[in-house]
């Protein structure tokens, strides 16, 4: 006698166990091992909302907070303040990593709920240089440093110089100032000045600087109280004519170098401030 069609064929013993799995039961190590592929924006915003065991992983276990990059999320709306901060507050003072959007108030939060950052990555700083100082001062064991800032420094500033005398055991340095704007003078964008003296950096390896107006002595500078360098980039306009032979033999001593290409011997002024009036052709170290 045929079958009938209607009749549901027996659940397989495989399909079964995974219909009827109960997934919050799973072990609190196996959830934090999960949680930590996810990330804290993924923890927050899907994974905790899952069931309450889940949610007590995540919010009592300060390991997933150690390193919270927080991607594009704005500290400047009160829901992504908020966000940002619990997540700042769930490493418990044990978080060693921040990476995100920051203003001053998040910079001011940042340093005083996680003292022990060794990794700060700031995408984009809406804060003036002296807050960042104020700041930076307050990180000793800070290693790793990268910094988009909005602000442009003032003539008399001169941000590397500053962050090298808050940081001074830092081992990498990344200053990306192609977004910097002009606020002074209203004329645009601007070009972050990097000149005069720094003091010695025994540990720094990295160093990397986009879009600068570098001048030979500050370029100077840094190969004499970095003797530790390994790569060195730099982006922007070399200013104060060819190099001597000197300098040519100190760059020739970093493994991975690259500076600017076009060099600018003169500036003009106007009441907005310094122009470029004469650029010579590419620069070149072995030219």
């Amino acid at each position: 006698m045929a079958s009938s069609p209607d009749r549901k064929k027996p659940s397989s013993p495989a399909s079964t166990a995974l219909a009827t799995r109960d997934w919050a039961s799973l072990p609190p190590d196996i959830l934090i091992s999960v949680f930590l592929k996810l990330g804290p924006r993924e923890i927050m915003m899907g994974a905790e909302h899952a069931c309450t065991a889940w949610q007590r992983v995540a919010v009592d276990d300060p390991v997933l907070w150690r390193c919270v990059d927080m991607g594009m999320v704005s500290p400047c709306s009160p829901n992504g303040r908020a966000i940002v901060r619990v997540a700042v507050d769930r490493g418990a003072g044990e978080c060693e990593a921040f990476s995100g959007l920051c203003d001053s108030k998040l910079l001011f939060y940042l340093v005083q709920r996680a003292p022990y950052l060794r990794s700060l990555h700031l995408k984009h700083l809406y804060a003036p240089n002296k807050v960042l100082n104020l700041v930076l001062k307050r990180l000793p064991l800070l290693e790793d440093l990268e910094i988009s800032p909005t602000y442009v420094s003032t003539p008399e500033e001169n941000l590397l110089q500053s962050i090298c005398q808050d940081c001074p055991h830092l081992r990498k340095l990344r200053l990306n100032c192609c977004e910097s704007f002009d606020y002074n003078n209203g004329n645009g964008m601007a070009l972050e000045r990097i000149h005069g003296e720094i003091i010695l950096m025994q540990d720094l390896r990295s160093l990397e600087l986009f879009h600068c107006d570098l001048t030979t002595q500050g370029l100077r500078a840094i190969l004499d109280n970095c003797p530790l360098l390994e790569t060195l980039h730099i982006t922007g306009f070399l200013m104060g004519g060819e190099m001597d032979q000197m300098l040519r033999q100190k760059c020739a001593g970093v493994k991975d170098l690259t500076l600017p290409n076009k060099s600018v011997k003169i500036y003009t002024f106007h009441r907005h401030g310094p122009v470029r009036s004469r650029i010579t052709e590419p620069w070149e170290l072995h030219g």
